[in-house]
């Protein structure tokens, strides 16, 4: 998306976000530097920074600021889950695809039919990836027996690099995702590249989020996920095969090795999926049930467990 920003929205004259063109992927904040580029005070500030890395303000609430609800910058609403416009210069240009819902869903709301009506409502998510800052855990993070997983604070650049180009010799990389997501306790780079051909929406026009593709990196993206969830990741016959972690034993399979990975069950950022007594109730890997009912969604696709039957029909 190249899209101008316009320089008079109150949100961005509040923050004090200066214009600046915005392109997905490659990164909107490297790609158009100059060697005398307006880009850099968009978000930094060489002596008065609010926050680490000379930043004006958190890095989540710079994001919002093009790809929030008020933004006219990005055609991608990430806290909203959907996709806003056509723009003639967009690099997604499908036709219809206004208010569509994105592939990751959204942070705060998401468009999305969870219950398989065939029509797509906008809801508040249920459950969704932390960027506020504030300790969460890393479930299936560490070592075998290590517990539920280590704490850690998320934004969103923990996952995306803000600057883009982050692949090998400087090449994008799909949706800007670092190699090592921050916060990770893996060193093992997983490149995923950037297709040629981008798609933020769903496939399906009624909104149905169960079967959608990525551009084949589907195995890779659990790879991905496997650098904060690594014991989550789990081959053929893990569910009948002890793992030895006490806590995490018997796994689904999700290393794409078989056809099977995580993004095929979960959305990457939030989602609505509402949950029934049993679905509600089942304990977080620690064992506690103190966040019950549709907070216990963990960003699945359909509601209550219905991702299961897509698979296991008839059990």
């Amino acid at each position: 998306m190249r899209k101008l920003l316009i320089s008079t929205l109150f949100t961005l004259v509040l923050l004090g976000v200066t214009v600046f063109g915005a392109s997905a992927d490659n990164g909107p904040h490297g790609g158009f530097n100059t060697p005398t580029t307006d880009s850099c005070a968009g978000c930094h500030r060489a002596h008065t920074a609010a926050e680490q890395g000379l930043l004006m303000t958190a890095t989540s609430d710079l994001c919002e600021s093009c790809h929030g609800t008020t933004a006219n910058g990005a055609d991608t609403n990430v806290w909203d889950g959907i996709y806003t416009g056509l723009d003639p210069d967009s690099e997604n240009p499908i036709e219809g695809a206004i208010n569509h819902g994105l592939k990751a869903g959204g942070f705060v709301n998401a468009l999305m039919d969870t219950s398989l009506s065939g029509s797509a409502t906008s809801a508040t998510t249920t459950s969704a990836h932390a960027i506020d800052s504030n300790p969460v855990t890393s479930w299936g993070s560490g070592a075998l027996g290590s517990g539920a997983g280590q704490t850690i604070t998320m934004d969103c650049a923990s996952c995306h690099n803000p600057h883009g180009n982050s692949g090998p010799s400087g090449s994008a990389t799909y949706r800007i995702l670092r190699p090592v997501p921050n916060g990770s306790d893996t060193g093992t780079e997983v490149i995923l590249p950037d297709p040629s051909a981008k798609n933020y929406t769903i496939d399906d026009a009624n909104g149905n989020y169960w079967g959608q593709n990525y551009a084949g990196i589907e195995d890779a993206l659990s790879q991905w996920c496997a650098q904060c969830h690594v014991r989550y990741l789990a081959g053929a016959d893990a569910e009948n095969t002890a793992s030895g972690d006490p806590m995490l034993q018997f796994r689904h399979r999700s290393n794409g090795a078989d056809g099977v990975n995580c993004i095929d069950c979960h959305v990457a950022h939030g989602g609505t999926a509402t949950m029934a007594t049993n679905s509600g109730s089942v304990p977080w890997p620690d064992g506690s049930t103190d966040i019950s009912g549709n907070a216990r969604s963990s960003l699945l696709r359909l509601d209550n467990r219905g991702i299961c039957v897509q698979c296991h029909e008839n059990p």
